[in-house]
Protein backbone atom coordinates (compact mmCIF):
# COMPACT_ATOMS: atom_id res chain seq x y z
CA UNK A 1 0.00 0.00 0.00
CA UNK A 2 1.40 3.30 -0.96
CA UNK A 3 2.15 5.68 2.07
CA UNK A 4 -0.17 8.65 1.68
CA UNK A 5 2.36 11.86 1.05
CA UNK A 6 2.88 14.82 3.21
CA UNK A 7 0.17 17.17 2.96
CA UNK A 8 2.49 20.63 2.89
CA UNK A 9 4.38 21.44 0.46
CA UNK A 10 8.28 21.55 1.88
CA UNK A 11 10.73 22.89 -1.54
CA UNK A 12 13.16 25.95 -0.47
CA UNK A 13 11.18 28.02 -2.13
CA UNK A 14 7.63 27.92 -0.37
CA UNK A 15 7.44 29.66 3.14
CA UNK A 16 5.47 27.90 6.14
CA UNK A 17 4.22 30.97 8.09
CA UNK A 18 2.40 30.24 11.89
CA UNK A 19 0.11 33.19 12.79
CA UNK A 20 0.31 32.72 16.25
CA UNK A 21 -2.44 35.51 16.58
CA UNK A 22 -4.60 37.49 14.66
CA UNK A 23 -4.22 40.23 17.90
CA UNK A 24 -1.95 43.67 17.39
CA UNK A 25 -0.73 46.21 19.75
CA UNK A 26 -0.54 48.76 16.85
CA UNK A 27 -3.15 49.27 14.39
CA UNK A 28 -1.15 50.71 11.03
CA UNK A 29 -3.63 51.79 8.64
CA UNK A 30 -0.94 50.03 6.26
CA UNK A 31 -0.63 47.44 7.72
CA UNK A 32 -0.36 44.16 5.47
CA UNK A 33 -2.07 41.65 7.47
CA UNK A 34 -5.51 42.71 6.90
CA UNK A 35 -7.82 42.22 4.16
CA UNK A 36 -8.29 45.74 3.03
CA UNK A 37 -6.25 49.01 3.62
CA UNK A 38 -7.61 52.14 3.38
CA UNK A 39 -5.72 55.13 4.48
CA UNK A 40 -6.81 56.77 7.82
CA UNK A 41 -8.58 53.49 9.07
CA UNK A 42 -6.54 51.63 11.70
CA UNK A 43 -6.13 48.15 11.46
CA UNK A 44 -8.79 45.61 13.26
CA UNK A 45 -7.69 42.26 13.93
CA UNK A 46 -9.26 40.48 10.87
CA UNK A 47 -11.23 37.84 12.98
CA UNK A 48 -11.37 36.54 17.00
CA UNK A 49 -9.73 33.23 17.11
CA UNK A 50 -9.92 30.32 19.48
CA UNK A 51 -6.11 30.46 19.74
CA UNK A 52 -4.14 27.16 19.99
CA UNK A 53 -2.31 26.68 23.05
CA UNK A 54 1.55 26.41 22.62
CA UNK A 55 1.69 22.69 23.71
CA UNK A 56 -0.77 22.53 20.94
CA UNK A 57 1.63 24.08 18.42
CA UNK A 58 4.54 22.84 19.67
CA UNK A 59 2.99 18.88 20.02
CA UNK A 60 1.70 19.69 16.24
CA UNK A 61 4.51 20.98 14.51
CA UNK A 62 6.92 18.75 16.00
CA UNK A 63 5.14 15.90 15.07
CA UNK A 64 5.58 16.32 11.41
CA UNK A 65 7.74 13.91 9.76
CA UNK A 66 8.99 16.38 7.59
CA UNK A 67 10.13 19.75 8.24
CA UNK A 68 10.43 22.53 5.65
CA UNK A 69 13.43 23.74 3.86
CA UNK A 70 13.11 27.10 3.80
CA UNK A 71 12.20 28.88 7.57
CA UNK A 72 9.30 28.16 9.62
CA UNK A 73 8.00 32.28 10.62
CA UNK A 74 6.23 32.95 13.68
CA UNK A 75 3.96 36.18 13.35
CA UNK A 76 0.32 37.36 13.59
CA UNK A 77 -0.89 39.74 14.40
CA UNK A 78 2.13 40.96 16.95
CA UNK A 79 3.09 36.54 17.93
CA UNK A 80 4.41 37.70 21.20
CA UNK A 81 1.21 38.53 22.15
CA UNK A 82 0.22 34.81 22.59
CA UNK A 83 0.27 34.26 26.36
CA UNK A 84 2.81 31.02 24.91
CA UNK A 85 5.21 33.01 23.01
CA UNK A 86 8.44 32.05 24.34
CA UNK A 87 7.30 28.74 24.65
CA UNK A 88 6.49 27.86 21.05
CA UNK A 89 9.59 29.64 20.01
CA UNK A 90 12.02 27.88 22.43
CA UNK A 91 10.84 24.24 21.99
CA UNK A 92 10.28 24.10 18.60
CA UNK A 93 12.47 21.53 16.96
CA UNK A 94 14.08 20.53 13.67
CA UNK A 95 12.77 24.45 11.76
CA UNK A 96 14.87 27.70 11.04
CA UNK A 97 12.87 29.20 12.82
CA UNK A 98 11.83 33.39 11.70
CA UNK A 99 10.27 36.01 13.91
CA UNK A 100 8.38 38.96 12.43
CA UNK A 101 7.37 40.87 15.47
CA UNK A 102 7.23 45.15 16.38
CA UNK A 103 9.82 44.50 19.01
CA UNK A 104 7.49 45.30 22.20
CA UNK A 105 8.08 42.18 23.29
CA UNK A 106 10.17 41.67 26.97
CA UNK A 107 13.56 40.84 24.77
CA UNK A 108 15.63 39.64 27.77
CA UNK A 109 12.57 37.14 29.14
CA UNK A 110 12.71 35.48 25.46
CA UNK A 111 16.06 35.67 25.39
CA UNK A 112 16.57 33.85 28.54
CA UNK A 113 13.63 30.85 27.73
CA UNK A 114 15.81 30.60 24.31
CA UNK A 115 19.10 30.21 25.77
CA UNK A 116 17.63 27.48 28.43
CA UNK A 117 16.78 25.25 26.03
CA UNK A 118 19.42 25.64 22.94
CA UNK A 119 17.01 27.44 20.85
CA UNK A 120 17.63 30.00 18.35
CA UNK A 121 15.98 32.23 15.65
CA UNK A 122 17.62 31.84 12.32
CA UNK A 123 16.30 35.37 11.16
CA UNK A 124 14.32 37.51 12.47
CA UNK A 125 12.73 41.17 11.11
CA UNK A 126 11.41 44.20 12.73
CA UNK A 127 9.82 47.01 11.36
CA UNK A 128 9.38 50.79 13.24
CA UNK A 129 6.15 52.08 12.77
CA UNK A 130 6.58 55.76 13.70
CA UNK A 131 2.53 56.03 15.26
CA UNK A 132 3.08 53.98 17.63
CA UNK A 133 6.31 53.81 19.24
CA UNK A 134 9.04 56.42 20.33
CA UNK A 135 12.51 55.80 17.96
CA UNK A 136 14.17 56.11 21.16
CA UNK A 137 12.86 53.10 22.72
CA UNK A 138 12.82 51.65 19.51
CA UNK A 139 16.09 51.95 19.08
CA UNK A 140 16.73 50.07 22.59
CA UNK A 141 14.94 47.34 21.92
CA UNK A 142 16.85 46.83 18.03
CA UNK A 143 20.25 46.92 19.66
CA UNK A 144 18.96 44.81 23.06
CA UNK A 145 17.93 42.02 20.47
CA UNK A 146 20.96 42.32 18.39
CA UNK A 147 23.74 41.94 21.62
CA UNK A 148 20.64 39.39 22.76
CA UNK A 149 22.41 36.23 21.09
CA UNK A 150 19.22 34.82 20.57
CA UNK A 151 19.06 35.54 16.62
CA UNK A 152 22.00 34.93 13.75
CA UNK A 153 20.46 37.57 11.70
CA UNK A 154 18.26 40.06 12.89
CA UNK A 155 17.10 42.39 10.34
CA UNK A 156 15.49 46.36 11.37
CA UNK A 157 14.00 48.28 8.92
CA UNK A 158 11.00 50.98 7.77
CA UNK A 159 8.30 50.71 5.13
CA UNK A 160 9.00 52.72 2.53
CA UNK A 161 6.09 54.63 2.01
CA UNK A 162 7.71 58.23 -0.14
CA UNK A 163 5.53 56.90 -2.98
CA UNK A 164 2.47 56.62 -0.43
CA UNK A 165 2.10 59.66 1.32
CA UNK A 166 -1.53 58.59 1.79
CA UNK A 167 -0.14 56.68 5.10
CA UNK A 168 1.89 59.45 6.39
CA UNK A 169 1.46 62.69 8.51
CA UNK A 170 3.49 65.05 10.18
CA UNK A 171 4.29 62.84 13.52
CA UNK A 172 5.27 60.06 10.90
CA UNK A 173 7.37 61.54 9.18
CA UNK A 174 9.02 63.32 12.12
CA UNK A 175 9.67 60.30 14.09
CA UNK A 176 10.80 58.09 10.91
CA UNK A 177 13.54 61.41 10.20
CA UNK A 178 14.59 61.15 13.90
CA UNK A 179 14.97 57.21 14.07
CA UNK A 180 17.29 57.70 10.91
CA UNK A 181 19.32 60.22 12.93
CA UNK A 182 19.43 58.32 15.61
CA UNK A 183 20.21 54.89 14.22
CA UNK A 184 23.25 56.01 12.10
CA UNK A 185 24.54 57.94 15.14
CA UNK A 186 24.03 54.59 17.07
CA UNK A 187 26.07 52.58 14.46
CA UNK A 188 22.33 50.42 13.72
CA UNK A 189 22.12 48.85 10.07
CA UNK A 190 18.37 49.12 8.60
CA UNK A 191 16.84 49.04 5.66
CA UNK A 192 13.83 50.21 3.72
CA UNK A 193 11.35 47.61 2.60
CA UNK A 194 8.50 47.91 0.04
CA UNK A 195 5.68 48.84 0.54
CA UNK A 196 2.93 45.38 -0.48
CA UNK A 197 -0.50 46.96 -0.81
CA UNK A 198 -3.76 45.55 -1.09
CA UNK A 199 -4.72 47.64 -3.84
CA UNK A 200 -2.17 48.13 -6.30
CA UNK A 201 -3.94 47.92 -9.66
CA UNK A 202 -7.30 47.79 -11.39
CA UNK A 203 -6.93 44.30 -10.29
CA UNK A 204 -6.75 44.45 -6.21
CA UNK A 205 -9.62 47.32 -6.29
CA UNK A 206 -11.82 45.12 -4.92
CA UNK A 207 -14.68 46.48 -7.39
CA UNK A 208 -15.81 42.78 -8.26
CA UNK A 209 -14.12 39.34 -8.32
CA UNK A 210 -12.75 37.42 -10.91
CA UNK A 211 -12.42 34.06 -12.02
CA UNK A 212 -8.18 33.02 -12.55
CA UNK A 213 -5.87 30.44 -12.03
CA UNK A 214 -3.59 30.94 -9.05
CA UNK A 215 -0.18 29.64 -8.10
CA UNK A 216 1.16 29.88 -4.19
CA UNK A 217 4.27 29.47 -2.40
CA UNK A 218 2.92 29.89 1.15
CA UNK A 219 1.30 27.60 3.67
CA UNK A 220 -0.48 29.70 6.10
CA UNK A 221 -1.78 28.65 9.43
CA UNK A 222 -4.19 30.72 11.07
CA UNK A 223 -4.23 30.90 14.96
CA UNK A 224 -6.56 27.99 15.07
CA UNK A 225 -4.21 25.58 13.31
CA UNK A 226 -6.10 25.90 10.11
CA UNK A 227 -3.63 25.60 7.01
CA UNK A 228 -4.39 27.57 4.03
CA UNK A 229 -2.11 28.54 0.61
CA UNK A 230 -3.35 32.48 0.48
CA UNK A 231 -3.47 35.07 2.83
CA UNK A 232 -6.93 36.19 1.98
CA UNK A 233 -8.39 32.85 2.17
CA UNK A 234 -6.87 32.65 5.84
CA UNK A 235 -8.26 35.97 6.29
CA UNK A 236 -11.79 35.44 5.10
CA UNK A 237 -11.26 31.33 6.68
CA UNK A 238 -12.73 30.08 3.41
CA UNK A 239 -10.85 26.92 1.70
CA UNK A 240 -8.91 25.91 4.25
CA UNK A 241 -7.22 22.00 3.42
CA UNK A 242 -7.20 21.08 7.14
CA UNK A 243 -5.35 21.84 10.41
CA UNK A 244 -2.26 21.14 11.57
CA UNK A 245 -3.59 19.09 15.25
CA UNK A 246 -5.14 16.30 12.80
CA UNK A 247 -2.47 16.63 10.03
CA UNK A 248 -3.26 13.90 8.27
CA UNK A 249 -6.50 14.47 7.10
CA UNK A 250 -5.40 17.47 5.70
CA UNK A 251 -5.76 17.74 1.91
CA UNK A 252 -2.57 17.78 0.00
CA UNK A 253 -1.95 21.92 -1.03
CA UNK A 254 -0.56 22.25 -4.65
CA UNK A 255 3.25 22.13 -5.07
CA UNK A 256 4.84 25.21 -6.67
CA UNK A 257 3.91 25.76 -10.17
CA UNK A 258 0.80 24.03 -9.65
CA UNK A 259 -2.02 26.63 -11.16
CA UNK A 260 -5.46 25.84 -9.51
CA UNK A 261 -8.50 27.63 -9.81
CA UNK A 262 -9.79 30.90 -7.93
CA UNK A 263 -12.52 33.07 -8.31
CA UNK A 264 -11.55 35.47 -5.28
CA UNK A 265 -9.36 37.29 -7.59
CA UNK A 266 -9.57 41.11 -7.48
CA UNK A 267 -10.00 40.47 -3.30
CA UNK A 268 -7.28 38.66 -2.52
CA UNK A 269 -4.06 39.66 -0.92
CA UNK A 270 -1.50 39.82 -3.56
CA UNK A 271 1.74 40.02 -1.25
CA UNK A 272 2.84 36.60 -1.90
CA UNK A 273 2.92 37.71 -5.62
CA UNK A 274 4.86 40.81 -4.70
CA UNK A 275 7.83 38.62 -3.56
CA UNK A 276 8.16 37.11 -7.05
CA UNK A 277 6.93 33.20 -6.23
CA UNK A 278 3.65 33.39 -7.50
CA UNK A 279 2.06 33.83 -10.64
CA UNK A 280 -1.45 34.08 -12.55
CA UNK A 281 -2.89 32.81 -15.08
CA UNK A 282 -5.91 34.64 -17.32
CA UNK A 283 -8.43 33.30 -18.93
CA UNK A 284 -6.77 33.36 -22.12
CA UNK A 285 -3.58 31.48 -20.75
CA UNK A 286 -1.49 34.50 -20.17
CA UNK A 287 0.87 34.21 -17.70
CA UNK A 288 1.79 37.28 -15.35
CA UNK A 289 2.96 38.16 -11.62
CA UNK A 290 3.33 41.77 -11.03
CA UNK A 291 0.01 44.09 -11.03
CA UNK A 292 0.10 47.71 -12.02
CA UNK A 293 1.61 49.61 -8.67
CA UNK A 294 -0.64 52.50 -8.64
CA UNK A 295 -0.90 54.64 -5.84
CA UNK A 296 -3.16 56.65 -7.04
CA UNK A 297 -6.14 53.99 -6.44
CA UNK A 298 -5.48 55.00 -2.22
CA UNK A 299 -7.47 58.37 -2.91
CA UNK A 300 -10.92 56.87 -3.72
CA UNK A 301 -11.24 56.26 -0.26
CA UNK A 302 -10.20 59.58 1.11
CA UNK A 303 -11.81 62.54 1.82
CA UNK A 304 -11.09 65.92 0.44
CA UNK A 305 -9.10 67.25 3.28
CA UNK A 306 -7.12 64.22 3.34
CA UNK A 307 -6.00 64.14 -0.11
CA UNK A 308 -5.52 68.16 0.01
CA UNK A 309 -2.85 66.66 2.74
CA UNK A 310 -1.40 64.14 0.62
CA UNK A 311 -0.55 66.47 -2.13
CA UNK A 312 1.25 68.77 0.03
CA UNK A 313 3.48 65.79 1.25
CA UNK A 314 3.59 64.52 -2.43
CA UNK A 315 5.03 68.45 -3.44
CA UNK A 316 7.43 68.65 -0.59
CA UNK A 317 9.06 65.77 -1.93
CA UNK A 318 8.93 66.81 -5.44
CA UNK A 319 6.10 64.87 -6.95
CA UNK A 320 4.46 67.46 -8.62
CA UNK A 321 2.45 65.53 -11.43
CA UNK A 322 1.27 63.73 -8.20
CA UNK A 323 0.35 66.25 -6.78
CA UNK A 324 -1.37 67.65 -9.33
CA UNK A 325 -3.33 64.67 -9.87
CA UNK A 326 -4.52 64.49 -6.26
CA UNK A 327 -5.96 68.26 -5.72
CA UNK A 328 -8.29 67.55 -9.00
CA UNK A 329 -8.97 64.29 -7.31
CA UNK A 330 -10.22 66.28 -3.92
CA UNK A 331 -11.74 69.06 -6.04
CA UNK A 332 -13.58 66.33 -8.17
CA UNK A 333 -14.86 64.56 -4.29
CA UNK A 334 -15.68 68.36 -3.45
CA UNK A 335 -17.74 69.02 -6.47
CA UNK A 336 -19.44 66.17 -5.83
CA UNK A 337 -21.00 66.78 -2.81
CA UNK A 338 -21.84 70.75 -3.65
CA UNK A 339 -18.46 72.33 -1.79
CA UNK A 340 -15.51 74.48 -4.06
CA UNK A 341 -12.96 74.93 -1.52
CA UNK A 342 -10.43 77.44 -2.38
CA UNK A 343 -7.62 76.09 -0.37
CA UNK A 344 -7.18 73.35 -2.91
CA UNK A 345 -7.15 75.74 -5.72
CA UNK A 346 -4.59 77.72 -4.61
CA UNK A 347 -2.56 74.78 -3.73
CA UNK A 348 -3.64 73.57 -7.29
CA UNK A 349 -2.53 77.36 -9.14
CA UNK A 350 1.27 76.93 -6.76
CA UNK A 351 1.47 73.50 -8.67
CA UNK A 352 0.50 74.13 -11.84
CA UNK A 353 3.24 76.78 -12.11
CA UNK A 354 5.89 74.63 -10.82
CA UNK A 355 4.89 72.23 -13.65
CA UNK A 356 5.19 74.70 -16.49
CA UNK A 357 1.50 75.78 -16.66
CA UNK A 358 1.58 79.11 -16.44
CA UNK A 359 -2.18 79.79 -17.23
CA UNK A 360 -3.87 77.21 -15.85
CA UNK A 361 -1.88 78.03 -12.94
CA UNK A 362 -3.13 81.74 -13.44
CA UNK A 363 -6.85 80.07 -13.62
CA UNK A 364 -6.68 78.24 -10.26
CA UNK A 365 -5.43 80.95 -8.36
CA UNK A 366 -7.94 83.71 -9.42
CA UNK A 367 -10.51 80.73 -8.83
CA UNK A 368 -9.28 80.52 -5.43
CA UNK A 369 -9.22 84.20 -4.44
CA UNK A 370 -12.77 84.63 -6.55
CA UNK A 371 -13.50 81.31 -3.72
CA UNK A 372 -12.34 83.46 -0.79
CA UNK A 373 -8.81 82.87 -0.65
CA UNK A 374 -7.24 86.35 -0.20
CA UNK A 375 -4.09 86.15 1.60
CA UNK A 376 -1.29 87.56 0.62
CA UNK A 377 0.82 84.81 -0.95
CA UNK A 378 -2.07 83.68 -3.05
CA UNK A 379 -3.19 87.38 -4.54
CA UNK A 380 0.79 87.50 -4.76
CA UNK A 381 1.45 84.34 -6.76
CA UNK A 382 -1.47 85.45 -9.21
CA UNK A 383 -0.27 88.69 -9.99
CA UNK A 384 3.40 87.28 -10.21
CA UNK A 385 2.06 85.02 -12.74
CA UNK A 386 -0.02 86.90 -14.61
CA UNK A 387 3.12 89.39 -15.28
CA UNK A 388 4.46 86.90 -16.77
CA UNK A 389 1.77 85.94 -19.11
CA UNK A 390 1.25 89.55 -20.01
CA UNK A 391 -1.98 89.53 -18.01
CA UNK A 392 -1.93 92.06 -15.29
CA UNK A 393 -4.46 93.91 -15.88
CA UNK A 394 -6.73 91.55 -16.48
CA UNK A 395 -5.77 89.90 -13.18
CA UNK A 396 -5.43 93.07 -11.28
CA UNK A 397 -9.67 93.90 -12.32
CA UNK A 398 -10.42 90.42 -11.12
CA UNK A 399 -8.47 90.51 -8.14
CA UNK A 400 -9.86 94.27 -7.04
CA UNK A 401 -13.67 92.34 -6.70
CA UNK A 402 -12.23 90.90 -3.88
CA UNK A 403 -8.88 92.47 -2.36
CA UNK A 404 -9.45 96.11 -1.57
CA UNK A 405 -7.25 98.12 -3.59
CA UNK A 406 -5.13 99.56 -1.28
CA UNK A 407 -4.19 95.96 -0.32
CA UNK A 408 -3.74 95.01 -3.65
CA UNK A 409 -1.64 97.71 -3.99
CA UNK A 410 0.96 97.51 -0.60
CA UNK A 411 1.20 94.07 -2.22
CA UNK A 412 1.98 95.18 -5.86
CA UNK A 413 4.75 97.43 -4.44
CA UNK A 414 6.31 94.56 -1.75
CA UNK A 415 6.35 92.24 -5.30
CA UNK A 416 8.06 95.31 -7.62
CA UNK A 417 10.53 95.59 -4.62
CA UNK A 418 11.47 91.95 -4.65
CA UNK A 419 11.71 91.79 -8.36
CA UNK A 420 13.69 95.38 -8.29
CA UNK A 421 10.79 96.90 -10.62
CA UNK A 422 8.84 100.53 -11.30
CA UNK A 423 6.54 100.75 -8.72
CA UNK A 424 3.20 100.40 -10.72
CA UNK A 425 0.74 100.25 -7.80
CA UNK A 426 -0.23 103.75 -8.11
CA UNK A 427 -1.11 103.97 -12.46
Amino acid sequence: MTEPRFPLPTPEIHVWVAYLTARCNFACDYCIQKPQMIPGQRRKPWGRYRELTGRQWVDALNAFPVRPEHPLILTGGEPSLHKDFAFIASRLEGYALDLTSNLTFDIDAVAREMHAHGARFATSFHTYHPKFIAPEQWLDQAERLRDSGMVERPTFSMVQLQRFPHFRDDEHDRNLGKLLELADRRGLIYQFNEFRGTHMGKAFNRDRKYRIDCTSAWVNIDPEGSVYNCQFHLTERKNAFGNITAIDSCRPLPAMGEFFACSDFGYCDPCHENSGHGAFRDEHGRIFRRTDDDARVYLQWMEPAAIQAVARRYFAQGDLEEARHALLAAIGKQRESGADDGETWADLGVTLYETGNQRQSLAALLHAIESGVTRTETVASALVVARELGLADHARQTILRYVPAQILDRIETAIAAVRQEPDTASR
